[in-house]
């Protein structure tokens, strides 16, 4: 009887954990793997919402959980966090055992872990290397784990090109698509009369979705924050309803902001964590998303809502012709608003591969692990 391999799979916030529900989903009822998990980031901080309960709630057993200890949003205190999980990670990795350890995406909370399975010669397998994204510091971050990882599960074929071009052995890189993509199509969405219960959005109103975060490769966000928000003000026929920015530097100027105008403007409210099923139908039914983050590339595409993207923090990556792209200025922000209903909608998804759970489950089955850390520098002309 073949062994079954160990997969532990590492989630650090709502953001990933959307993007690897479906493929966890697998890997718990598969009868060739063990699936195993572990949380750190902002699913352990109580002011983003403790969100590491939302993934009990799903049925999922947490086998680990690295703290970070972030008090708050400085530079300074993500360093001591990212200290604080490199510290953590030796006693959970030698408890798991792990064939394998999955991360996805490039989040500074995940970099510590990555460290640690480069220093502990434990398989790495990354999703969504590649990618650009130039206002934030992710980038980079993106890069340096794509250099420690083992196998590669790339998005699109233009990725593919990026991680052969950083040196990695094209044998090891699998265009797989978006997974957001995949767990669109199993959801079960809320209706949309239960969400304006939930969240008390006026029966005759549309609403559009905020979700902004902080530029984190330059010092704009409190213009940007304050631009868009005058942005809004200006067109009061619709009700916001904002998410909380992510744990990087600067976003407790973005969220004491967002307070401000909460508490000026009846027809707005901000959600700490809405949970992935939320989440994604309260984007299924917005009349618009607008801000930076991620969701408004990928998911609001394949849910047919047309997104406009400020500023430059996703700058670099594929853009569907249902997003609208603008500078920070309230001329740009107020112009883009007036035009959502003139936005192409056709479902088009700009992360373009084969989005098949089975293929990514046979790779993790089939790989040979026995010499997998010993690569060498892939050279493109060769």
């Amino acid at each position: 009887m073949k062994k079954k391999r160990k997969v532990c799979v590492v989630s650090s916030s709502r953001a990933d954990y959307n993007h690897l529900y479906t493929l966890m989903s697998n890997l718990k009822v598969s009868s060739n793997f063990t699936l195993q998990l572990i949380v750190t980031g902002m699913h352990l901080l109580p002011q983003y919402g403790s969100t590491y309960k939302e993934i009990l709630a799903d049925g999922f057993t947490i086998d680990g959980k690295i703290k970070s200890n972030q008090k708050d949003t400085k530079k300074s205190s993500i360093l001591d966090s990212i200290g604080n999980q490199l510290q953590n990670c030796a006693n959970i990795l030698n408890k798991l055992k792990s064939d394998m350890i999955i991360l996805l995406g490039d989040r500074y909370d995940i970099l510590p872990i990555a460290i640690a399975c480069h220093i502990c010669r434990i398989p790495l397998v990354h999703i969504h290397g590649g990618e650009v994204t130039h206002g934030v510091i992710d980038d980079s971050i993106r890069h340096m784990i794509t250099k420690m990882a083992d196998l590669h599960l790339v998005a699109d074929k233009n990725f593919k090109r990026r991680v052969i071009q950083l040196g990695e052995n094209p044998k090891k890189i699998f265009n797989i698509g978006s997974l957001g993509v995949d767990a669109i199509k199993e959801i079960k969405f809320q209706t949309r009369k239960k969400l304006y219960q939930l969240y008390r959005i006026p029966n005759k109103k549309d609403y559009i979705i905020i979700s902004l975060h902080p530029e984190t490769t330059n010092n704009n966000n409190k213009l940007l924050i304050t631009n868009l928000l005058k942005a809004l003000e200006h067109n009061p026929q619709y009700f916001y309803i904002f998410t909380y920015p992510n744990s990087d530097s600067d976003s407790d100027t973005i969220l004491k902001s967002i307070k401000s105008f909460i508490k000026r403007n009846n027809s707005s409210t901000l959600i700490k964590s809405a949970g992935r099923t939320d989440y994604l139908s309260l984007v299924k039914y917005s009349y618009a998303l607008i801000g930076n983050s991620s969701s408004g590339l990928v998911e609001a595409p394949a849910l047919n809502i047309p997104s406009i993207n400020i500023g430059n923090r996703q700058a670099g990556r594929p853009v569907a012709t249902s997003v609208l792209s603008c500078d920070g200025t309230i001329k740009q922000i107020s112009k883009a608003l007036r035009n959502i209903y003139m936005i192409k909608k056709n479902k088009t998804v700009s992360y373009k591969g084969k989005n098949k759970i089975k293929t990514i489950l046979k790779i993790l089955q089939t790989i040979n692990l026995s010499d997998i850390k010993s690569k060498k520098f892939y050279d493109i002309n060769q």
